[in-house]
């Protein structure tokens, strides 16, 4: 299957993913009105406003969906807000841990955690765990596993766990670029920061003239999407470019997806030749 069509595929999937927990429509003045929200201490920590409301939603959401394994539930702590931008698409959510009892254990008071999500636009509780009696645990579903083995590790990007990590404010500062970038009827950032757009192309050729030498020139470099997380314990962004490449000895393109940045400025990628194929691609992980 061509990149083209892996593309597809994986913009349809998402689309239906996110319209049915989202909405058709998402603005970047949420994203903007959600992060404010979160406030930092004076060692850096991110401490959410609490939400006594949305708790107790949770914990019904809980207790309904797993009445015959929970008993009670304990805890619920907010983990991380992520927020996604393309041209298209716009989604967001926040995630929290529930530490809950479970019922006709072999232990007394045996707990378990598990992650939730919520959708702020719809107001929508979910959960990717289901209930596995052979581990005697939560897991992910099998259609989740499936879904994140072919997402890029970020860690290996460089992205995440890093020492370096953007404040509030400088992901405050990359929404409002992108608004400006569409009122003024760009696809992102705006005029005013033409010349770091540059900056950042020449950064992307030069990684790709250095990592990928099967192609022999950059024939176009388009943004895919930003992204930000926020937690207690990470922070990090990063943008996503599609870059179509001249390949050597060949008629056909290739496409790779890079990742900037915006915190250490630098480019790199997961996409690797299958020579199978004769096509880049990014490698299955496994979870």
């Amino acid at each position: 299957m061509k990149f083209h069509q892996i593309l597809l595929l994986t913009y349809l999937f998402y689309t239906l993913s996110v319209s049915s927990q989202e909405g058709t429509f998402v603005s970047i003045e949420n994203f903007i009105y959600n992060t404010e929200l979160l406030k930092e201490n004076d060692r850096g920590v991110i401490i959410p406003q609490f939400n006594r409301s949305l708790n107790n939603r949770i914990e019904f959401y809980l207790n309904e969906n797993f009445k015959n394994i929970i008993e009670s539930t304990s805890n619920i702590t907010w983990q991380s807000y992520q927020t996604k931008t393309n041209a298209m698409i716009k989604s967001h959510v926040m995630s929290y841990f529930a530490r809950v009892k479970i019922k006709n254990s072999n232990q007394n008071n045996e707990f378990k955690y598990l992650e939730i999500d919520h959708y702020p636009s719809t107001d929508k509780i979910n959960t990717d765990y289901i209930w596995d009696p052979q581990k005697n645990n939560f897991r992910l579903s099998d259609s989740e596993i499936e879904k994140r083995s072919y997402l890029p590790d970020i860690k290996e990007l460089e992205i995440q766990d890093q020492q370096i990590k953007p404040s509030i404010d400088d992901i405050l500062v990359e929404y409002k670029d992108l608004i400006n970038g569409v009122n003024q009827n760009i696809i992102y950032f705006n005029k005013s920061k033409s010349n770091e757009l540059q900056t950042i192309n020449n950064k992307i050729i030069q990684f790709v003239s250095q990592n990928f030498t099967s192609a022999e020139y950059v024939m176009n470099i388009s943004f895919d999407s930003y992204y930000t997380f926020l937690s207690s314990y990470d922070t990090y962004h990063y943008y996503t470019f599609v870059v179509q490449l001249k390949l050597i000895d060949s008629k056909f393109p290739g496409f790779v997806e890079v990742f900037y940045n915006p915190t250490t400025g630098k480019i790199n990628s997961d996409f690797i030749w299958d020579n199978e194929n004769q096509e880049f691609k990014r490698p299955r992980r496994d979870n």
